[in-house]
């Protein structure tokens, strides 16, 4: 079984929800990410994609430099324990239509979990599943 733990992100890039839009675009092209963590007193309360910007503000014509990351932040951001398994993680996903999830343990950030990962944590659970001589499923 592949759990959470195992194929998230652990080097979670943050911002303050105060942050501009051009703050956080600057941050995730500096750290080559697509999105960021909203954390406000030490919480995770939402997340902003690179989608975010594109659709919310260039699309718009607004000024990046004008724009609060809180005003196109999506939220509530959608956690899961490192705990749980890939599937379960899955499953939050499609229930809630997202493609990342933040990994908390008692409300503190320990991680992101992407759909690219998930794809990686079920090919791992497919290759051990092989290796012992039983299909994937």
């Amino acid at each position: 079984m592949v759990f959470v733990r195992d194929v998230m992100t652990k080097d979670v890039i943050v911002v303050d929800p105060d942050a501009t839009v051009l703050d956080a675009a600057k941050k995730m092209a500096q750290k080559k990410i697509g999105g960021l963590v909203v954390v406000e007193y030490g919480r995770p309360i939402g997340l902003i994609t690179e989608r975010d910007i594109l659709w919310k503000v260039t699309a718009k014509e607004k000024s990046p430099r004008k724009i609060g990351v809180r005003e196109i932040m999506s939220a509530p951001v959608v956690t899961v324990s490192p705990l749980a398994t890939v599937r379960a993680a899955a499953r939050l996903m499609v229930d809630n239509n997202v493609r990342r999830l933040v990994v908390t343990r008692l409300d503190d950030v320990e991680g992101v979990i992407t759909a690219r990962d998930l794809t990686e944590g079920f090919l791992e659970a497919w290759a051990r599943a092989s290796r012992r001589g039983r299909g994937p499923g």
